[in-house]
């Protein structure tokens, strides 16, 4: 029998700073109605923060037909859960654990006898872990997506490399990467760019572009078919436009404004697919100077890890993989965003190494020694974002 003043939650992928955050609101604006624990055969509820790494993990293997609140950064629309976006505002978070006390006192008057057959409370329950289970293969294909679906390749077997590169000026994400560099040595003027599936405005200073996209999934669909499509380069045309120019050009035509580095990162993870670019060095350390914006970018699984690591402690990409014990196609995923938007950067200032056998097991092994005294600001890194 649930306790009338207390229900049980039980938290995954949150950190103490958070949980703190969360006991703090639960003795205020909560009115002592809740209270965290830790074991999920006791709670009431859920929530899941899936954008931790532990959160993710346990969440592919979570069943309950608990009311589950999900925390995120990016929209997460799974059927039976209540979404809370990031970063938490304390009046949403209590709106959602009221919610979950709605679900909680509907399913008690669900549990007292009524004149229906037998089966029916089994089959609602086998109902919502159905939902749960398609919630989750619509998430892994959408991961699939951004981040494909390759297998590991094996470090010390050069002849694997070649499954994992692919060429950007074969595509769209070439093209604006050509109209960046256009931008940057002309940062008072935008570019109209002609030739793709529909025209662009480009105005890089204001990371804006423009477009007749009307953000449907239908709209959204037919962009990531042509990020996937090769370009006929000869068909591509940019031309300057004053910010005057743009202003007319938009309203004549009706475009539709969005953020530019939203739009081209998730386009590049749609091209990428996992793979890197051709030429990079996967034995290069990677420089990622800052956190990138992740309140506007799509995060792809372990960003989060995988930006806390370089910014302590850089390293190449295979070695990133193998320290953090995750896919490799989520490093070369991560990797190929930051690199196209010009937030991470190959450290070009050591010289290529020839890893050999076992060589990068005993780099990994030191790199996880000395990591152990900075945990702390592993920590304190995290934390920061989770208040962002």
């Amino acid at each position: 029998m649930i306790n009338q003043h207390k229900i049980n939650i039980v938290a995954f992928g949150i950190n103490q700073q958070t949980r703190s955050i969360f006991e703090m609101i639960f003795r205020g604006p909560g009115k002592g109605g809740y209270i965290l624990i830790e074991d999920i055969q006791s709670a009431h509820a859920c929530v899941f923060d899936l954008d931790n790494i532990e959160g993710m993990k346990l969440w592919k293997e979570y069943r309950s037909s608990l009311p589950t609140i999900i925390l995120s950064l990016e929209h997460k629309d799974v059927v039976g859960t209540i979404y809370v976006k990031k970063p938490i505002e304390i009046d949403k978070l209590i709106k959602a654990f009221e919610k979950t006390k709605q679900l909680i006192d509907s399913s008690k008057e669900s549990d007292k006898p009524q004149k229906v057959p037998t089966k029916s409370p089994a089959l609602a329950v086998q109902n919502v872990k159905l939902a749960t289970e398609i919630a989750i293969e619509k998430e892994e294909e959408s991961l699939q997506q951004f981040c494909g679906s390759h297998p590991d390749i094996d470090p010390v077997q050069p002849k694997e490399y070649k499954h994992v590169f692919y060429e950007p000026k074969q595509y769209m994400q070439g093209f604006f990467e050509k109209a960046i560099d256009v931008s940057i040595q002309t940062p008072n003027k935008g570019i109209l760019l002609e030739g793709l599936y529909t025209p662009m405005v480009l105005f890089y200073r204001k990371n804006k572009i423009f477009s007749d996209c009307n953000f449907t999934e239908r709209s959204i669909d037919l962009l990531r078919t042509m990020t996937l499509l090769p370009v006929k380069k000869s068909a591509l045309r940019m031309t300057f436009l004053t910010e005057k120019e743009i202003e007319n050009y938009v309203t004549v035509n009706q475009l539709a404004e969005q953020a530019f580095d939203n739009f081209f990162w998730r386009q590049t993870l749609w091209t990428a697919r996992g793979c890197v670019p051709n030429g990079i060095d996967l034995n290069k350390i990677i420089i990622l100077p800052n956190w990138p914006n992740f309140t506007r970018l799509i995060v792809t699984p372990y960003a989060l890890k995988i930006s806390a690591l370089w910014l302590e402690q850089p390293h190449s990409l295979l070695e990133t993989a193998k320290i953090l014990d995750i896919p490799q196609r989520y490093v070369f995923a991560f990797f190929s965003a930051a690199y196209a938007n010009r937030l991470a950067f190959l450290d070009r200032r050591v010289k290529q190494e020839k890893l050999p056998k076992g060589m990068v097991e005993r780099r990994i092994k030191r790199s996880t020694m000395t990591a152990n005294p900075h945990r702390g600001l592993f920590q304190r890194i995290l934390g920061r974002l989770n208040r962002r």
